[in-house]
């Protein structure tokens, strides 16, 4: 795979299509361009890192997820791709039971997805159907690919974006770490309202998860 090949799949998603569906055909090249049969896509905050399931792309087709958020300390094998900024070749003993019984999990790669110099999210890779055993020599343009993906990702666009006082609170205290409900009580609300606040600047700065709404916050001066 060289990275002509790569850069050249890029440049032909449809610039007119919603960013959403770009970075689903982004996404989707991990599996056309690539010998596995199943993508997923987290966003990542270097802030609090967490990290949150976004896309997941197989043959049966594509799904939106937002079901999982995991500090990803918590899981080495993730916490070392995101902290090294380097793709890697892993087994499923370094990921909690409830996701190797839930996706069947055997061997598979993290790839960094990376804006210029910073994290923002991951990819994982399995279902390999390549002809030889799955080496390490796939790992250099898929990273290559990770950082294409993540310029796409976070694409400059013309938008200005006014977050209330309160959105900005509930989302740079994200930000900080803290739950929804410790938020709730710094700022005197109920849970109701900062899940309210949070959606509703999820929504201005036209993301679906906290994670890249956090980066896209941070992006636009909006939150530090």
């Amino acid at each position: 795979m060289n990275a002509e090949l790569i850069t050249n799949y890029i440049k032909e998603i449809n610039p007119r299509e919603s960013h959403d569906k770009k970075v689903q055909e982004a996404v989707r090249g991990f599996i056309e361009l690539f010998p596995f049969l199943r993508v997923s896509l987290f966003a990542y905050s270097p802030l609090t890192f967490i990290g949150e399931s976004m896309i997941r792309i197989d043959a049966s087709g594509t799904y939106t997820l937002g079901d999982i958020r995991e500090d990803v300390r918590e899981i080495p094998a993730v916490h070392s791709v995101v902290h090294t900024k380097r793709a890697a070749l892993v087994s499923h003993a370094g990921f909690p039971d409830k996701y190797v019984n839930r996706f069947n999990l055997s061997s598979l790669i993290i790839v960094p997805v990376m804006q210029c110099s910073t994290v923002v999210g991951t990819i994982f890779l399995d279902r390999y159907t390549g002809t030889g055993s799955l080496t390490k020599s796939l790992l250099s343009p898929l990273e290559h690919y990770g950082k294409c993906l993540g310029q796409l990702l976070y694409e400059p666009y013309d938008q200005t974006v006014a977050l209330s006082k309160r959105e900005t609170e509930a989302l740079q205290q994200i930000a900080y770490g803290y739950s929804i409900k410790e938020i709730a009580v710094l700022l005197g609300i109920s849970p109701f309202t900062v899940r309210d606040y949070v959606g509703s600047a999820l929504k201005k700065l036209k993301v679906k998860h906290r994670g890249q709404g956090i980066a896209e916050a941070i992006r636009l001066g909006l939150i530090h």
